[in-house]
């Protein structure tokens, strides 16, 4: 549904195909149709594979990408997509990392869904994404474990911090791979966030469901509609929540925190304090911009025990971030530029994601991989470099 929406938005099919041909899978067919639900035209994406009994882990996954001719951050976005499926699984089913064996995501179609929804979005040049609450259904679904109630574990895992609601709807209205695809990439849309639409694109499901168009829409925007110039300019004004708390488990307070960034705050964070009668405690902190300062008022209020608040303006200054790719032994790493005003080259940092699929690729610590990096990085890129 994804890659039927940004078709619709006017992605380039035949561009598209003979790249995404480069991952050199068995792939049967692939095919746009136009469809019609509930009165909602929209582009329908098949992509037909020959069918399989291979689980694939995430060894075999990103060997089949890595081998394609794609440009390396699509490389990075597809694998981080499922690094973060697998993180899930791993988790759910209580196996290491390297021994997740995908079902359903790992098989072919999934590959395609995933790798071309990462090519699409580069194609476009998007530069930023949010996303909608979730909308669930009701029922069950049959998978590789047997049945299970929908969301399936791994769809709410990967929607923590993000706001959802159930419908009565039959069926699995989020999938997994899907809901990776938003969540790796996404942010909740804040709370009084206004913008411009350019243009929308559908892409439509396979089921027909009562009352509704099964359908799902992009919308594209300008950067400037999306990220207003302001809010990351030089001494932007924005609002310090913050309250102490002496009788609030760790898990409250971690569930806090994820609703917190769920309605819009630019950053959460905790400090441990003492208080009267030296009780240990905790200072919960989070930075608000304006439009969004009375629903975290209201969610520090509702969801912690506090008994006051503490709010007030600060200014913020935020450097001008870029990437820059280094060649290393273990392959292309990605490093973190910052630069604030002032500075006549930027700050280079690794970035984890990469070191860290480096370190378990190659079996070695990883502040083995970051000190490698950091040596290699500095040849490359000049001295301004930080661990």
């Amino acid at each position: 549904m994804i890659l039927g929406a940004l078709f619709d938005l006017g992605l380039d099919f035949p561009t598209w195909k003979k790249k995404i041909d480069t991952l050199l899978i068995p792939i049967v067919h692939l095919e746009l149709e136009k469809v019609s639900k509930q009165g909602i035209m929209a582009i329908r994406f098949h992509a037909v594979c020959p069918h399989e009994h291979v689980h694939r882990g995430m060894r075999e996954i990103r060997k089949i990408i890595d081998a394609s001719q794609l440009s390396n951050s699509v490389k990075e976005k597809s694998i981080q997509v499922f690094s973060r499926l697998a993180e899930v699984e791993a988790k759910i089913h209580g196996v290491d990392l390297e021994d997740v064996h995908f079902h359903e995501v790992g098989a072919l179609d999934a590959i395609i869904d995933i790798v071309g929804a990462c090519l699409g979005f580069e194609m476009f040049g998007i530069e930023a994404f949010y996303t909608t609450p979730f909308t669930f259904g009701t029922g069950t679904v049959h998978t590789q474990h047997g049945r299970m109630a929908v969301p399936v574990p791994a769809t709410l895992a990967l929607t923590n911090g993000f706001a959802s609601r159930r419908t009565d709807l039959p069926g699995e209205l989020c999938t997994p791979t899907g809901t990776a695809l938003v969540t790796t990439f996404a942010r909740p849309l804040p709370l009084g966030w206004t913008g411009v639409v350019q243009k929308q694109g559908y892409g439509a499901g396979t089921r027909d469901l009562p009352d509704m168009a099964n359908v799902l829409r992009l919308c594209l925007m300008d950067a400037p509609a999306i990220q207003p110039s302001r809010e990351d300019s030089e001494g932007y004004e924005l609002y310090q929540v913050e309250c102490n708390l002496d009788n609030m488990t760790p898990e409250l307070i971690g569930y806090a925190v994820d609703r917190l960034f769920a309605v819009g705050c630019k950053d959460v964070w905790q400090e441990s304090i003492l208080m009267k009668k030296n009780r240990s405690a905790i200072k919960l902190c989070a930075l608000s911009a304006s439009a969004d300062l009375n629903a975290v008022l209201q969610l520090f209020a509702s969801e912690t025990t506090t008994g006051g608040l503490r709010y007030f303006p600060v200014r913020r200054l935020v450097a001008e971030k870029s990437a820059q790719v280094v060649q290393t032994q273990f392959g292309e790493i990605t490093m973190k530029g910052v630069r604030f005003p002032g500075m006549k080259t930027p700050r280079y940092t690794p970035e984890f994601e990469s070191c860290r699929m480096a370190a378990q690729s190659e079996k070695i610590p990883l502040p083995e991989v970051y000190r490698a990096v950091m040596i290699e990085a500095a040849r490359q890129l000049g001295s301004n470099t930080e661990s």
